[in-house]
C-alpha cells in the first residue's frame, strides 16, 4: 500500500472553537478526493489517568454536549503553545481537579479518530494529592470524584467514560495496583 499524495493548497475554516482543515489527496488511481479533517495540523491534547497515594482514580465528570449526557472523564485538554505535553498535562490536572501528582509518566500517544489532525498524549499520574480548588474553564463544569480501579475500568469497557486509550495503555498496571487493594 501507498500513501497518498498531499495537494496544497490546504484550506482552514473556523466553525465556533473548532478548526476544519479541508486536505486534498491524490489516489493510487489517479482521482483527487477532498476530506474535512477536525484540528488543525499538529494539534496536542493530554490526559491524565491520576491515582491517589491509596489507588483511587481521580475523575472530572461533566457534561458532553457531543453525546448529550454526563461522562466520566480523565483530566485533560489542549496542549497550548510553547508547552511540552509534560507541562499541559499538570497544568490540566491541576486547573480542573485541585490535584498535584508525586510522580508522571508518560504512557503513549494516540489518534482518537482517522478524521482528526490531533495527537493525544496519554500519561499516569502516582501520589495525586487536593492541593488546591479546582479553577477550570468558562464553558466546564466539572464534579472532581474520585472512583475505584475496578470502576475505572468498568466505566471503560462500558461506554461511561471518554478517552478509554489512556486506560488501555495502563491496564497492565492497572490490573497490578488492582491486586494489590
Amino acid at each position: 500500500m501507498k500513501l497518498w499524495e498531499r495537494i496544497e493548497p490546504t484550506n482552514i475554516t473556523k466553525v465556533g472553537r473548532r478548526t476544519i482543515t479541508t486536505k486534498t489527496f491524490q489516489l493510487p488511481d489517479g482521482r483527487k478526493a477532498e476530506f474535512d479533517i477536525l484540528y488543525p495540523d499538529g494539534q496536542e491534547f493530554v490526559n491524565v489517568l491520576a491515582l491517589t497515594s491509596n489507588n483511587r482514580v481521580v475523575i472530572a465528570r461533566q457534561f458532553r454536549p457531543g453525546p448529550e449526557r454526563i461522562c466520566d472523564e480523565l483530566p485533560g485538554g489542549f496542549v497550548d503553545k510553547n508547552e511540552t505535553p509534560r507541562e499541559a498535562v499538570l497544568r490540566e490536572l491541576q486547573e480542573e481537579t485541585g490535584y498535584i501528582p508525586t510522580e508522571v509518566t508518560l504512557l503513549g500517544s494516540y489518534h482518537k479518530d482517522t478524521y482528526m489532525n490531533a495527537t493525544w498524549y496519554g500519561f499516569l499520574a502516582m501520589g495525586c494529592i487536593k492541593q488546591a480548588e479546582a479553577t477550570p474553564e468558562e464553558t466546564e463544569d466539572i464534579e472532581v470524584d474520585e472512583i475505584s480501579i475496578t470502576q475505572l475500568i468498568q466505566n471503560a469497557k462500558n461506554g461511561v467514560m471518554t478517552d478509554q486509550q489512556t486506560v488501555l495503555m495502563a491496564y497492565d498496571t492497572l490490573k497490578e495496583l488492582e491486586e494489590t487493594i
